[in-house]
């Protein structure tokens, strides 16, 4: 059996699930998108290596932070990963907010138009806004799913819509997207703290990020490493770049960071509430509660 645990940043579930996975003896697959990249780790939350909750994850430290790393690669890696632990375990606990990588893990997602990689650097010289009047242009609807300042994605719909002669969101909803693992028992459960207490957690999260050495960590990375474009992408330490190579002070990297983490969460939810099928919560008790009721 599968247990989904997904919910916004700040909300407590990788608590929870490690919780669960003490109760259960389950392992727990990580789908965080930047918790994918080794050696970035305050401001990612990612579990301490060096702690026994750390060895119950897989998933985690995939890929170095100068190597780009796409949805496809976490679909065949997720699946790699699953079928191994599906021989030893009951039950598999799959933990994260990053919404894409839990529907192309558990879901029908095709992604064969990876393999076209029509060049779209002609565009680069544009900002965000042109890339994204353009993407308005070609494909309207797919631009209701994705951030005006999301560059890379606005990029990547529109080398579809270059490339196919269906639309990304044409493309999408073309697909059936029922579940996988038609043999498996897959139940979704969504932590969704009030607003209120959830951006308070976020913001003191932020500041003890930070205290714990964010901006060493990101210094130390920057000596080793050419951060990838999706590496870069991780809210916390793309503002911190920024504040090393002088574009904003100290106390402006902190809020910026505090209100791209609020917003991130905002969209998290949206996700969630409307991609898929969960029983949601407002409290990780209650949650818990509802798992631990059923008997899984």
């Amino acid at each position: 059996m599968l247990l989904v645990i997904v919910g916004p940043t700040g909300s407590g579930k990788t608590s929870l699930a490690i919780e669960l996975a003490n109760r259960f003896n389950a392992p727990i697959i990580n789908a965080d998108a930047f918790q994918i990249y080794d050696e970035m780790n305050i401001g990612t939350a990612k579990v301490p290596k060096n702690s026994l909750d750390y060895q119950k994850h897989y998933l985690l430290d995939v890929v170095k932070p100068s190597e780009t790393y796409s949805v496809k690669q976490y679909q065949e890696d997720f699946r790699k990963v699953y079928e191994q632990l599906r021989k030893s375990y009951n039950t598999i606990i799959v933990c994260g907010g990053t919404g894409l990588y839990i529907k192309a893990a558990l879901y029908d997602y095709n992604f064969e138009d990876e393999t076209h990689n029509n060049d779209v650097s002609d565009l680069e010289k544009f900002d965000n806004e042109t890339l994204f009047n353009m993407l308005l242009e070609i494909d309207p609807e797919a631009t209701k799913n994705i951030h005006p300042n999301n560059r890379k994605r606005v990029l990547r719909a529109l080398q579809i819509a270059r490339t196919h002669t269906l639309k990304k969101s044409e493309a999408i909803a073309s697909q059936e997207h029922a579940l996988y693992y038609k043999d498996e028992v897959v139940k979704f459960y969504f932590l969704n703290p009030e607003r209120e207490p959830l951006y308070t957690n976020i913001n003191a999260r932020v500041d003890a990020m930070f205290a714990n050495g964010l901006v060493d960590e990101v210094k130390n990375l920057l000596k080793k490493y050419q951060f990838s474009l999706t590496a870069r992408a991780a809210i916390g330490y793309k503002e911190v770049i920024d504040f090393l190579a002088g574009e904003c002070d100290y106390e402006q990297c902190v809020e910026l960071i505090k209100r791209r983490t609020r917003n991130y969460a905002k969209r998290q939810v949206t996700f969630f509430k409307h991609q898929l099928s969960c029983l949601t919560f407002n409290s990780r008790e209650q949650l818990l509660e509802e798992v631990l009721k059923n008997g899984e």
